[in-house]
């Protein structure tokens, strides 16, 4: 809207007030003005760099007819740095601009406001593109002279600003996202200081609460960038340097504290980042550690090596308290050395069915530091384990040293006797082999050997159903003769009895395996029927 003060181009600024400005008063001097445009070279008449026709001067003369705008254009006339700035922009009004008393009246304000807000609009974006924060907050200052309904055109400009920059922003974290995106690992920390170019935070929070809802959406557009990049990039220092850049912008209401928890969480882990680089010979020594569990899980799947063995093996890898000694930046691969050893627990007894080993191998996971979760995990394998170790005990340990897992070519087997019938012809009965879960270290140390003894010129054997015992077999012994089926009997001999931790096989230990004591409460011997 062209600005063109009457009271100036009439030449009448100097009167002292309005009064003295009357219709002839103007007459005469428009006559004048008239005149000396006819006389000029152009025919127009020079007026802050416009050239007026004599019709806009018309235009111009004629708001004196209105009483209030005469009073207002005599004062712009005497406000030379308001005028200078309506008439061509001239910025000298924001250097010492000061509140007249008459920019309280509400006429005035919307006199003024059409000429006003759109060269405040344009000085606001060359102050705010050009990042200075002073001339900024000086232009605001005058904000005053705009009219409520003429906010929208005050603050275009720079609202549009805002709004491209943060489309900007938003197509770079698009491109991230799908894949797409112009910048890698080596070069993805320059969005840092295009993202401060474009929404230099200084001049951002001089802006007033019209722009609140738009410095929310800077803030917005900034957390999708640094969570695009988090989930894209192995790089926490860049998430972590945008989320701390969009906490300096003014922030209100309930979305700040929801940047505020993202940013502790995002500095919590690069803080995690630096000081595992800090500390990288460190962790590569247990990160070495972390390898050789998973290996040993190979080799218990592969059954390359015992349960045993691979209990052994971890226990003798690594000191837990060492492990539990390091800071909090060994927090991951401490939880992934747990877990492993969970794993390895796991395989035991799913391949090698050794409860005891098992058992012995989630206790040591149990005692590495690891957040709630992974402990609570650990504690609920702990407890299935230990009920199927009450329920099975006498299948899965073995029953001479209760400590090692019992391996099927080292069982005890003993043969239980049980009279069916007696009568004239002789003694008739039912013979059951009970197998005794042993170790290899328990068979050595017993020094048994089995071998069958021949009857009636034949050797006999059985065959066992079932872990613990087989199916009872009949046979009968006839008076005066010999047995017509027989049994294997196993004929022991301790060769070393220093071991006092180990049970003898003699048959009143025997008795009291939980098997063979319900056997013989149940009528069966140890002793072969005979007529």
């Amino acid at each position: 809207m062209l600005y063109i003060n009457p009271i100036e181009i009439l030449g009448l600024s100097n009167a002292t007030d309005t009064t003295s400005i009357d219709n002839e008063i103007v007459k005469k001097a428009k006559r004048k003005l008239f005149a000396d445009i006819d006389l000029s070279d152009n025919g127009v008449f020079e007026y802050y760099g416009l050239q007026l026709t004599k019709g806009n001067c018309e235009i111009a003369i004629d708001e004196l007819t209105n009483n209030d705008y005469k009073e207002f254009y005599l004062y712009l006339a005497n406000n030379k740095p308001l005028n200078e700035f309506l008439a061509s922009n001239k910025e000298a009004i924001f250097k010492n601009f000061k509140q007249d008393s008459i920019f309280k009246l509400p006429e005035f304000v919307r006199f003024i406001s059409p000429y006003f807000a759109p060269k405040f609009d344009k000085a606001l974006l060359t102050a705010f593109e050009n990042d200075n924060a002073d001339l900024t907050k000086a232009i605001l200052y005058t904000s005053s002279l705009v009219a409520q309904a003429d906010l929208n055109s005050a603050f275009k400009s720079v609202s549009t600003n805002i709004q491209n920059k943060i489309a900007e922003i938003d197509e770079i974290t698009k491109d991230i996202k799908n894949e797409e995106s112009a910048y890698d690992e080596d070069d993805v920390e320059e969005v840092i200081e295009l993202v401060k170019s474009h929404f230099p935070t200084n001049t951002l929070n001089c802006l007033p609460q019209y722009f609140q809802s738009q410095i929310l959406k800077i803030a917005n557009s900034i957390n999708y960038l640094s969570n695009s990049i988090w989930d894209a990039f192995d790089s926490t220092q860049v998430p972590n340097d945008l989320t701390e850049y969009l906490l300096t912008l003014n922030i209100g209401g309930l979305d700040r504290p929801t940047f505020e928890n993202n940013f502790k969480i995002i500095k919590k882990k690069n803080d995690e980042r630096k000081e595992q680089a800090k500390n990288a010979p460190l962790l590569k020594k247990w990160a070495t550690v972390l390898l050789k569990v998973r290996d040993v899980i190979k080799n218990v799947e592969n059954n390359a090596v015992t349960s045993t063995e691979a209990y052994q093996n971890i226990k003798d890898l690594f000191d837990i308290n060492d492990l539990n000694a390091l800071p909090s930046f060994a927090d991951e691969i401490r939880t992934q050395i747990g877990y492993s050893i969970r794993s390895l627990s796991i395989a035991i007894w799913n391949k090698q069915s050794d409860i005891k080993s098992a058992l012995g191998t989630i206790n040591l996971a149990l005692q590495i530091n690891v957040d709630k979760e992974a402990k609570g995990k650990f504690r609920q394998d702990h407890i299935e384990l230990s009920e199927l170790e009450k329920k099975y005990r006498a299948v899965f340990i073995c029953y001479f040293c209760d400590t090692n897992a019992p391996d099927e070519g080292s069982n005890y087997e003993i043969t239980l006797y049980k009279i069916t019938s007696r009568d004239y012809q002789g003694v008739r009965y039912q013979y059951l082999p009970v197998k005794i879960p042993r170790c290899p270290d328990c068979k050595s140390y017993h020094g048994i050997e089995f071998h069958h003894q021949p009857v009636a010129g034949k050797s006999f054997g059985f065959g066992l159903v079932g872990l613990l015992a087989g199916v009872a077999v009949d046979a009968v012994a006839y008076v005066g003769g010999g047995t017509i089926s027989g049994v294997s009997k196993a004929v022991g001999k301790i060769k070393d009895k220093t071991n006092n931790q180990r049970k003898d096989t003699s048959q009143t230990t025997i008795s009291n395996f939980q098997k063979i004591k319900e056997m013989l409460s149940e009528g069966w011997t140890f002793s072969k029927p005979s007529a």
